[in-house]
């Protein structure tokens, strides 16, 4: 019997397409426009043979070995067939609408958005608000990072992220991770370089200003530290 699967079915690396099992592997049905898959050039008809080093025959096998990578890793090599002759395709993992528009490379909490990519920000935002209020900017930055991959033009959440971003760094200076707090305000940066593109209230403004100055008096601390 024929196994079909979709995309919202199956983990990171079948995001965008639909798949089948076959006797020579994995073969590729249905591409959708933009998606991963279709910006990795995969097409109907090309047959999966390997992910990374991992050789895949069955629809099973290739969700098993996506599923393992998934979280810990932006992108995967592929070997597939097609018309006969094996090529090498790159499918990446992380959110594209994060990284367009906001420059970062981020692997979705889920891979499927809502339809609705207003509610699927909303959703997101909630749990944010719920982790800021329990206390926790690590998942609180998680979600409203899940919030702009439904919804890249939610300024609110992106506000969220670079917030938690800069607060990161400050938390990790103190702790004397200073690799992590640099990666953490780099990202912060990037985010706020996108933020000023666009016209910002002035209580937004008065908040990333309070947030800058307070990195800075943690950098000073930690710069002072014996």
């Amino acid at each position: 019997m024929l196994s079909v699967a979709r995309a919202g079915q199956l983990p990171s690396l079948f995001r965008g397409v639909v798949v089948a099992d076959s006797p020579e592997g994995v073969r590729v049905i249905g591409v959708e426009e933009g998606s991963q898959a279709d910006v990795a050039d995969l097409r109907p008809e090309d047959i999966v043979l390997q992910v990374n080093d991992t050789p895949v025959k069955t629809i099973e096998e290739f969700s098993r070995t996506s599923q393992d990578l998934k979280g810990r890793a932006f992108k995967a090599s592929v070997v597939i067939l097609r018309n006969g002759e094996p090529r090498d395709v790159i499918l990446h993992l992380y959110s594209y609408p994060v990284l367009r528009h906001w420059d970062l490379t981020f692997i979705p909490e889920h891979d499927v958005r809502f339809a609705d990519p207003e509610v699927g920000a909303q959703y997101w935002m909630r749990l944010g608000r719920g982790f800021l209020s329990a206390k926790k900017p690590e998942p609180a930055l998680n979600a409203y990072l899940n919030a702009l991959h439904n919804d890249p033009r939610q300024l609110d959440a992106a506000l969220r992220v670079a917030g938690l971003l800069l607060e990161l760094t400050q938390s990790r200076l103190q702790a004397q991770r200073l690799p992590e707090a640099l990666a953490a305000f780099k990202q912060g940066a990037v985010v706020l370089e996108h933020l000023f593109e666009h016209p910002l209230a002035s209580d937004q403004l008065a908040s990333i200003k309070s947030q800058l100055e307070s990195t800075l008096r943690v950098l000073q601390e930690y710069r002072q530290a014996p």
